[in-house]
């Protein structure tokens, strides 16, 4: 396997310090080929000076404003996927919550089995409920979502909500997704668990709050996930895939 076969899409809107640091971390790793930073409009100033800094002092580094055809959350990821031409992928959040670290074992565990079409990251793949930094609360009802999506789809996954995968890219490709809010981190695994030929792995990460930036994922849009799930359970009993 060619040792630069991976594209990191970091998606970025208010952060600054926390970017910077994500975005040093994943120029370390020599199996990655870009890295994309994906920002919206509304991006902030101090969050465009740092991609400027960051785009200057580091090699394969590309910043992109998203276009409005690609609305959202989900409308990132899609857009940057145009500029995606290895074989894998993955998005990370540039507020450090989905910690780059842990890119090296989803990509060793890729390596130890080359026909894997998703490699997941699990906040609860270490079978403890609460989630440090996460709330009691917030743990729970997470957990609750999650065991539900298991009773339905695979019951190895433990986490589908966090969105922190590695994919083949021609099989993340192969399905249309229509979300492009939060919910998008949901469907695109529900929606290719559907699929007889998927094979998928899962690592443990340890989620760590964010302290740059601020989140635009309240409770209130989380309960939105119980809409992508329906729908993806009516796929799955009464249409043909």
């Amino acid at each position: 396997m060619n040792n630069r076969e991976l594209t990191a899409l970091v998606l970025a809107s208010n952060e600054t310090f926390s970017l910077e640091k994500v975005i040093k971390k994943l120029i370390t790793f020599n199996f990655i080929n870009k890295i994309i930073i994906i920002s919206p409009k509304f991006v902030s100033n101090d969050c465009l000076k740092t991609q400027k800094n960051i785009s200057e002092k580091y090699p394969n580094i590309e910043c992109l404003i998203q276009s409005e055809k690609y609305p959202g959350y989900g409308g990132a990821v899609k857009y940057g996927l145009n500029y995606v031409n290895t074989k894998y992928f993955c998005w990370l959040d540039g507020d450090g919550e989905t910690d780059p670290s842990y890119i090296e074992n989803m990509y060793k565990t890729l390596l130890e089995n080359q026909k894997l079409n998703i490699v997941n990251a699990s906040r609860f793949k270490n079978n403890n409920i609460i989630i440090e930094g996460y709330g009691y609360i917030s743990s729970i009802l997470t957990y609750t979502f999650q065991f539900l999506c298991k009773i339905f789809f695979d019951k190895k996954i433990t986490d589908y909500t966090v969105g922190y995968r590695l994919y083949e890219t021609d099989f993340f490709k192969k399905f249309n997704y229509s979300s492009n809010d939060q919910n998008f981190s949901l469907e695109t695994i529900l929606l290719p668990l559907l699929s007889k030929e998927i094979k998928v792995a899962e690592i443990y990460y340890k989620w760590t709050k964010r302290s740059d930036g601020e989140s635009r994922n309240n409770l209130l849009n989380k309960l939105t996930y119980f809409k992508i799930l329906f729908k993806i359970l009516y796929i799955k009993f009464f249409k043909k895939t």
